[in-house]
């Protein structure tokens, strides 16, 4: 490490610091705010499969990295359990598989806005009834919205959604996690050191630290 350091010295120390701060695009509001964004798009596949994505533009989430509002949000719409969306849809005979969320990336998630998508892999039936199967995704949401978050939070009776059952879950991934190759582990911290607190710089991007169901 002495010597890593050393190199690392030598080699950066003469690249001038210009004094300037981070860049942000938030005055940049609502880029998606376009006819072009609020309609339905038809895309023929290359391989054979129906798929439904919903794609909503919400206001930047970057700064809540603690909370991780999406990431919990992504959790509801994602369980397959008695009482999910994916659970009913099963029952129809409509969808195979839902996943939703935010992939945290520079496009899903920035400074102007985050993009939370709800992706729904259909039937052949399921595609003929597509538009049902987009109100009751809908609908999923409106209940979360009416309900809101909590610690300890049952939906539809039986599904039991725990936000502190989530951060211990992360938190299990993290502590055993398989060990990745080095060269992409410091890409990696390198990209946090531009999003997060310095005493995030190793977890910021995988933990859950604060519950605020305000956000």
């Amino acid at each position: 490490l002495d010597t890593l350091e050393k190199w690392v010295t030598e080699i950066f120390s003469e690249i001038p610091n210009n004094g300037l701060p981070k860049p942000s695009f938030g005055h940049l509001t609502q880029p998606f705010d376009t006819p072009e964004f609020h309609k339905l798009y038809r895309v023929v596949p290359i391989r054979k499969v129906h798929s439904l994505t919903i794609t909503w533009a919400l206001p930047p989430q970057e700064q809540y990295y603690r909370v991780k509002p999406l990431h919990y949000i992504s959790w509801l719409v994602g369980h397959e359990g008695k009482g999910s969306v994916l659970s009913f849809l099963r029952k129809k005979f409509w969808a195979l598989a839902l996943y939703g969320g935010n992939g945290e990336t520079g496009f899903e998630q920035n400074s102007t806005y985050s993009i939370f998508s709800i992706s729904v892999t259909l039937t052949d039936e399921g595609y003929k009834h597509f538009y049902e199967v987009a109100h009751v995704v809908f609908q999923y949401v409106k209940m979360l919205q009416k309900r809101g978050p909590d610690k300890r939070q049952v939906f539809a009776t039986t599904l039991d959604v725990l936000w502190e059952e989530i951060q211990k879950i992360e938190a299990n991934e993290f502590h055993y996690q398989e060990q990745t190759d080095p060269v992409d582990y410091v890409e990696s911290l390198c990209e946090n050191m531009q999003l997060f607190q310095k005493e995030d710089f190793l977890t910021g991007d995988q933990l859950l630290f604060e519950y605020k169901p305000e956000v």
